[in-house]
C-alpha cells in the first residue's frame, strides 16, 4: 500500500485516525477497489494496529469501506443505481448549501473561494492532479460551510466520503468539465444570487455524473447484498 498518511497527534487517537482515513477517501487518495491494510496504515501513522482497526470498522459501518472476504478490505466500487441515488441527494443538499452561501456571502468568504478556485486552476495547469483534486473538494466543502448550517455540512461531507474516490478517479479524464461550472458558481455567489448558485452547482454535479457514466467505473446491475460486519480480528493486518 503506497504512503498516503502522516504521523498524527495522539491526544485523541481514534478520532484523529478516523479523520485521516476519511480525508484520504474524500480527497481521492484512496481509489475504488484499492485494498486497505491495517498494518500499512498503522506504520504510516506511527500508531498500533488496534485504533486503526477500530477506525476502519467505523468506516465499514458508514459504507465508506467494504469487506469482500475474510481478509479483503477495500474501497467499494459503486453501481449505477447507487451512484444515481447519491447524485440526486447531492443535488438537493449542495444546491441548498450554495443558495444559502450566496445569502451569507461577504468579502472575506468571496476572497477565500476565489483563492481556492485560482489555486485549483493553477494546479490543473501544472499537472498536479492530487492538489487539483484536493482543491476541487475544498471548494465544495467551503461553500457548504458558508451555508452556516453545521448539520447540512455534515451530511454533505458524508456523501463526499463515498464520492471522493470516484471523482478523483475521473478528474483528469474529465478535463475542463471538472472545473468549468465552478466559475459560474463563483459568479453567482459574488452576485449574492442564491438561485443561480444552486443551478450552477447542480450543473456541476450533473456534468461530473456524465463523465462517470462513460468512465466504465460504475457497475451495472443491482446492489450486492451487504456482507455481515466482521469481528475486529477479521480485518486484514
Amino acid at each position: 500500500m503506497r504512503d498516503i498518511f502522516q504521523n498524527i497527534d495522539k491526544s485523541n487517537l481514534y478520532e484523529s485516525i478516523h479523520k485521516q482515513i476519511a480525508l484520504a477517501l474524500i480527497e481521492g487518495r484512496l481509489r475504488p477497489n484499492d485494498k486497505v491494510r491495517i498494518r500499512a496504515i498503522a506504520d504510516q501513522l506511527g500508531v498500533s494496529v488496534t485504533p486503526v482497526r477500530d477506525a476502519l470498522l467505523r468506516l465499514v459501518r458508514e459504507g465508506a469501506l467494504e469487506m469482500r472476504g475474510h481478509k479483503d478490505l477495500r474501497v467499494p466500487e459503486m453501481t449505477e443505481r447507487q451512484y444515481d441515488e447519491i447524485r440526486l441527494i447531492r443535488l438537493r443538499l449542495e444546491g441548498l448549501a450554495a443558495s444559502l452561501a450566496a445569502e451569507n456571502m461577504n468579502a472575506e468568504a468571496e476572497a477565500d473561494l476565489r483563492d481556492i478556485l485560482q489555486r485549483n486552476e493553477l494546479a490543473r495547469s501544472a499537472g498536479n492532479a492530487a492538489e487539483a483534486i484536493r482543491l476541487n473538494r475544498l471548494f465544495h466543502f467551503r461553500i457548504a460551510e458558508y451555508s452556516r448550517l453545521p448539520k447540512l455540512v455534515e451530511m454533505i461531507d458524508n456523501f463526499w466520503l463515498l464520492m471522493g474516490p470516484l471523482i478523483a478517479a475521473v478528474y483528469n479524464t474529465g478535463g475542463q468539465v471538472m472545473i468549468s461550472y465552478h466559475h459560474e458558481i463563483m459568479k453567482a455567489l459574488s452576485e449574492r444570487n442564491g438561485e443561480a448558485a444552486e443551478i450552477a452547482i447542480r450543473a456541476d454535479i450533473n456534468a461530473t455524473a456524465e463523465v462517470l457514466r462513460t468512465s466504465g467505473l460504475l457497475r451495472r446491475g443491482e446492489v450486492d447484498v451487504d456482507l455481515p460486519l466482521p469481528v475486529p480480528g477479521g480485518l486484514p493486518v
